[in-house]
């Protein structure tokens, strides 16, 4: 059965019956079977399983009045399960940090006015005093308004600050000096995460997700970080993960409505966004991808600077050497071991520093290809075979403006070519 990457944030069922001009994202629409284990967590200054923390009485020292020795027992082994198990104490110091997000549309009726409709569920996190919250960007992009709904359920109007389609990153922010509907200010609220470092993480290690799997708000689950994705890595199934900066994959339980929601690790600090899952059917089979958090340190300060983030640009359109079968390279006089991108088309910078594409269109496979031209095998001396891998290391370490040092073969002679960084055209607006 072919699997599929699904983005998480869930359609609510009235959803379905949109004005005309809005279709709703078919990933979206999928909804679990059933719901799957999850620890759902516990509110602030409680102990595990919802009692206020107990601490052991030293020995000789008297019984509180009322308690028994089965209590006592009872309050000891929620203390040791909460030194045991860092889920508990993540959620304790973060589970207020992490919000419900509903995105909403304005459809017209047939009076003639616009009435609100509930377009998705998406989890988000503070990162700042001001009320900036990050997100994805497939759960904020259809909406004409947004609601976030805090830890004790009060629920205010947000607005958006700035988005990034290509790494599916969004800032939202609520209005610090508001109050809710008892008057109480929303400031007290806004209690940021700590980001940690996605360079650091580790395959094995503890992973934590908090978020509102379809609907379910403050649900946390714990597994352990699986692996580590390249940037635009292909699954087995040749769809692609596509996310620009890679990904941590986690086996924690995610799944539509946890997008944009954290991931943490057993210290407590962020080290990705939940955004995808790999399924058949788009409920979780212990497969799920989270934006790595320093891909978040690098887009999000420009969005909320510009609303936007200026993605760099090579200008190469390229075909990996992989996709050849060995007939088919010794056809075309590539070398059967050779890793790399044959170049198809060129623009910005790379045509401006004379990198050629092939001037001979073959047909493999029912596809036309370019053959003859230059083959990319590094970039800044680093080993280059996939798009992805071109693609996510300009990403993830450049700027416009800044140059590269491509490494091509052109005629079976090894040259460098410096190629000064474009940016690439986007239909995201900057403010």
């Amino acid at each position: 059965m072919r699997m599929r990457v699904s983005r998480l944030s869930r359609l609510s069922a009235i959803a379905l019956g949109l004005a005309p001009g809005r279709r709703p994202r078919a990933a979206a629409l999928v909804l679990a079977a059933a719901l799957l284990p999850a620890c759902v967590g516990i509110g602030p200054g409680a102990g595990p399983g919802g009692g206020a923390g107990a601490t052991p009485r030293a020995a000789g020292q008297a019984r509180p009045a009322g308690s028994s020795p089965v209590a006592i027992a009872g309050a000891r082994a929620q203390d040791t399960s909460a030194a045991n198990n860092p889920a508990v104490l993540v959620y304790q110091n973060n589970g207020a940090s992490v919000v419900n997000i509903t995105s909403i549309a304005l459809v017209p009726t047939f009076q003639g006015t616009l009435a609100q409709q509930p377009q998705g569920i998406g989890s988000g996190f503070i990162i700042d005093t001001d009320g900036r919250i990050v997100t994805n960007n497939h759960v904020v992009q259809d909406a004409d308004q947004l609601m976030v709904t805090f830890q004790d359920r009060s629920t205010v109007p947000a607005k958006l600050v700035g988005r990034d389609p290509d790494n599916d990153l969004a800032v939202i922010q609520v209005d610090p000096n508001a109050t809710d509907d008892n008057g109480q200010p929303i400031r007290s609220r806004l209690k940021p995460v700590t980001l940690g470092d996605s360079d650091r993480v580790i395959i094995g290690e503890t992973a934590i997700a908090i978020g509102s799997p379809l609907g379910l708000q403050q649900t946390v689950t714990e597994g352990i970080v699986s692996a580590l994705r390249n940037p635009e890595e292909q699954t087995g199934t040749g769809d692609s993960i596509g996310l620009l900066g890679g990904a941590v994959q986690t086996d924690a339980a995610i799944n539509p409505g946890n997008s944009g929601g954290p991931l943490f690790n057993a210290s407590g600090e962020v080290i990705g966004v939940n955004s995808a899952i790999l399924s058949q059917s788009g409920g979780n089979i212990g497969i799920g991808f989270a934006i790595p958090v320093n891909v978040v340190k690098r887009v999000v300060p420009e969005l909320i600077q510009s609303g936007c983030y200026k993605h760099p640009l090579i200008g190469v359109t390229a075909i990996s050497l992989s996709l050849f079968g060995q007939a088919q390279r010794q056809a075309l006089g590539i070398p059967t071991n050779l890793k790399g991108l044959l170049v198809q088309d060129v623009s910005a910078g790379a045509a401006q520093a004379g990198i050629q594409p092939g001037s001979q269109v073959v047909v493999i496979g029912g596809t036309q290809i370019r053959v003859g031209g230059d083959i990319i095998v590094a970039i800044d001396g680093r080993p280059v075979a996939t798009g992805g891998e071109l693609r996510g290391y300009v990403e993830n370490n450049k700027h416009p403006g800044d140059t590269v040092t491509l490494t091509i073969l052109r005629g079976g002679q090894r040259q460098d070519v410096s190629v000064r960084l474009s940016i690439r055209p986007s239909d995201q607006p900057c403010r």
